[in-house]
């Protein structure tokens, strides 16, 4: 019986060539990975960044809102930032309002700021609406609960704890869970609402605790407006400042756009320092491993020539050299993104808080699409960086290459 030796493929003479050089492979492999992380994770939060803005115009929802003068930064960081406030302004406002020339719609909250919750371990944000006026936060909501909130019935953002038909804890009056909404990446992930009824009771409890609330059935915190189409958000904007006097009426009006503006600016500079980094780093690593296989040229002389001498062909040489980066790329590139997997998935909360802007990750169609062209990216700087070189070597005569080494 004869015993017959399967050939050598491709794979296997570059698998081994890697082996037999770990330090170049280690090289290689780290540039790789590094890489992959910095395009697939920038990726990923830049696409999670501008699904929070996408979700920040959509939550929004009114044209204007109108706060109590010296609260427009607040309202900014209730609504982005998931930092908690309270504030108020008197009731009155909301029929003053309404009466502005080109405003459609008005429907106003109630702020109260929870400092002691048994769901949560930080402040959270009760939120008190209208289900008569509103046209933002009830239908935002109805996804989450097919009917309107009734006395001491919560909907309690993401962010917070405590599964659908619990009872939460406020002010030493318990609050039942009925729905849980999909995170928005906003404010409202840490907020908890309820209807308006149930909020002045929430603020009557604070206000026996010693919060400083005035008497609830004066007070409201904002007022959403909606304007008609004939009239811009610009236009109802100037109006209740004409009407009301620039800064001496105890109110301020802000414009949604403006809040929208703001996360955008930011968002673009952060985007497009991403997408420099990632840039330089690609190009850099291109330059970087294509020194190295130059520089293991030399040593690599007479592996080659005695490849030549037993009959491989320089396509076959090429190819050899291409596969060898191939594999090395591809290891880096996967374990940049596992190691992308395991920091930005586990730790989105913390992420969304550092950057302060709105962050939802993207569906699982955009995951894949940002996996594939991020995986591609990095796969093809081993081989883009190793041709030249490669190139270079096939086509130095076996003679000279004999000779060269003393063979």
């Amino acid at each position: 019986m004869i015993n017959t030796i399967a050939p050598l493929t491709l794979f296997e003479m570059a698998r081994t060539n890697l082996y037999a050089r770990p330090f170049r492979s280690l090289c290689i492999f780290t540039l790789v990975a590094l890489m992959g992380f910095v395009l697939f994770g920038g990726s990923l939060i830049g696409m999670s960044l501008l699904n929070g803005v996408d979700s920040l115009s959509k939550r929004l929802g009114a044209d204007l809102l109108i706060v109590p003068q010296g609260y427009d930064q607040t309202i900014e960081g209730i609504l982005l930032r998931s930092e908690p406030g309270a504030f108020y302004m008197d009731e009155g406002w909301v029929r003053k309002i309404a009466a502005i020339q080109g405003v459609h719609a008005v429907s106003p909250q109630l702020f109260i700021t929870s400092l002691n919750a048994s769901c949560c371990a930080m402040p959270v944000q009760l939120i008190g609406f209208d289900g008569t006026t509103d046209f933002v936060i009830g239908p935002w909501i109805q996804t989450a609960l097919k009917r309107r909130l009734s006395d001491g019935e919560i909907v309690i953002g993401s962010g917070i704890s405590g599964p659908v038909g619990s009872s939460i804890t406020f002010f030493n009056r318990e609050y039942r869970v009925v729905g849980r909404l999909d995170r928005t990446g906003m404010g409202f992930d840490a907020s908890v609402f309820m209807n308006m009824d149930s909020a002045r009771r929430a603020a009557q409890d604070y206000q026996v605790q010693g919060g400083p609330v005035p008497p609830p059935e004066q007070s409201v915190s904002s007022i959403l407006v909606s304007t008609t189409p004939d009239y811009s958000p610009r236009n109802v904007y100037d109006r209740i400042q004409q009407t009301f006097g620039y800064g001496d009426s105890g109110i301020v009006p802000v414009l949604s756009k403006n809040i929208i503006h703001t996360v955008a600016d930011g968002l673009h500079s952060l985007i497009g320092f991403i997408i420099l980094l990632a840039f330089m780093l690609w190009i850099g690593a291109i330059l970087v491993i294509s020194l190295l296989f130059s520089l293991t040229l030399g040593e690599r002389l007479q592996e080659f020539g005695i490849f030549r001498v037993i009959g491989i062909t320089k396509k076959r040489l090429i190819f050899l050299i291409l596969t060898e980066s191939a594999l090395v790329s591809l290891a880096g590139s996967l374990t940049g993104m596992i190691g992308v997997l395991l920091i930005l998935l586990p730790f989105k909360t913390l992420i969304s808080e550092i950057i302060r802007m709105p962050y939802v990750l993207p569906s699982p169609g955009a995951w894949a699409l940002l996996l594939f062209l991020s995986l591609f990216l990095s796969c093809i700087i081993g081989p883009l960086a190793s041709l030249y070189p490669a190139v270079k070597m096939s086509k130095m005569e076996v003679y000279t290459v004999i000779r060269r080494n003393g063979l």
